[in-house]
């Protein structure tokens, strides 16, 4: 039986888990431990039986010091011309239920990540927070971020940027109408927590 595109990036996803974890010396105890997550359901999503949520994958990319683009995307990109079309089904995407759309532009190793974001929520998820830097280019508004407990508003064409370690989350009245294109830096450490949605 050939796995449809979507079971295949799900699958490389636990793929690409599992190896990092086996490549930091950590058993799948230590790993659900420093994710915060159970051991079971950690196998489950390496051993591509379960999806896991957006909150759960930060987790997990956190306790591994990396990201989820990078786990999503693969090996490095950027030592090559990268090509994304928009129309192109080889573009990794996440899709996670309640949450938006994130087709990963520029994934995998890459010093810096450009997601598309497509939906947003209508109403705020938990909030989150990482190491690096992240910049969020408003397509279809209005979106509101929140960063550190203040509010911004930002309509079609506003820019934000803000550093990834403050707690931050976005929601847009627009809901599956939304888009916004999120850059981040790759995470230089373990992190804080997760990002959302």
């Amino acid at each position: 039986m050939t796995l449809a595109p979507d079971a295949d990036r799900w699958a490389s996803l636990g793929t690409a888990i599992r190896e990092r974890r086996l490549a930091g010396e950590f058993t799948l105890i230590e790993l659900a431990e420093r994710a915060g997550l159970s051991q079971p359901f950690l196998s489950q999503i390496e051993n591509s039986r379960a999806r896991p949520s957006m909150e759960s994958l930060y987790r997990i990319a956190t306790a591994l010091s990396t990201t989820p683009q990078a786990l999503f995307g693969g090996p490095s990109v950027a030592a090559e011309p990268t090509l994304a079309r928009a129309a192109g089904a080889d573009v990794p995407t996440i899709d996670t239920d309640g949450e938006s759309l994130r087709r990963l532009l520029l994934p995998g190793d890459a010093p810096f990540h450009v997601i598309e974001l497509i939906g947003l929520s209508r109403e705020f998820l938990e909030p989150w927070s990482h190491e690096g830097f992240e910049a969020l280019y408003v397509l279809a508004g209005p979106v509101e971020v929140e960063v550190d407990g203040t509010i911004s508003r930002l309509d079609t064409g506003d820019f934000f940027s803000y550093p990834a370690r403050l707690p931050h989350r976005y929601r847009s009245s627009k809901g599956a109408t939304a888009r916004a294109l999120l850059i981040e830096t790759q995470m230089s450490g373990s992190g804080q927590g997760a990002h959302s949605g």
